[in-house]
Order: structure tokens, then C-alpha cells, then sequence
């Protein structure tokens, strides 16, 4: 079961004001980890978009079922779009705490 992004919901998925919260380290597994999340939604994605657009072309006046796709679309392109915002906020956060202490970033 995965752990709560307390950090992330916290500073509003803004990087500076995660920066100013947490003095730590960012893992680069932290990093790793969002964008595996992000990729393995990607298939899903995929999936929900061919069948919006296959109800489109084949059945374009199933009415119920085009919704029901575009729903189902708009859902796993919302989870993408999540896990794609954290991994730039914990990259944006280790970038930040790069330049603290060495003055240039590697990222």
C-alpha cells in the first residue's frame, strides 16, 4: 500500500513551499517512484482513449456509452496528471536543495 504524499498535498504541490517545510533530503527514489507511477497509468490511458474514439467513428449515436468512455477517460488522465505534478515537485524540491548547498544543480 503506498504512503500518503503528506508533503505534496501539504505545500499544494508547490516546490518552493515544500522547499521551506522540509530541510531534509529528497531520495531519488521518491522521484523514481512517481514517475513508475505515472507510466504504469499509461496503458490505461491509452485503452480509454481508443475506445472514446472507437465509439466515436463506429457508434456515433451511442450517446450513453460515448459518456461513459469519456468519463472513464477523463479519470485515468486526472490519476496521470497527479502523479506526473509529484514527480516535478520532488525533482523541483531536490533541484532547490542542490542550489542551497553546492550553488549549481546536476538535475
Amino acid at each position: 500500500m503506498p504512503r500518503e504524499a503528506k508533503l505534496f498535498l501539504s505545500s499544494s504541490g508547490s516546490a518552493v513551499r515544500g522547499f521551506f517545510k522540509f530541510r531534509a533530503n529528497i531520495p531519488p527514489r521518491w522521484i523514481r517512484n512517481a514517475q513508475q507511477s505515472r507510466k504504469r497509468i499509461e496503458p490505461e490511458i491509452v485503452k480509454a482513449l481508443r475506445s472514446v474514439k472507437n465509439i466515436q467513428r463506429n457508434r456515433p449515436r451511442a450517446k450513453v456509452a460515448l459518456k461513459n468512455a469519456t468519463k472513464k477517460f477523463k479519470t485515468a488522465l486526472s490519476q496521470w496528471e497527479t502523479a506526473y505534478n509529484k514527480e516535478n515537485f520532488y525533482r523541483g524540491i531536490r533541484i532547490l536543495l542542490e542550489l542551497q548547498r553546492n550553488g549549481a544543480s546536476v538535475l
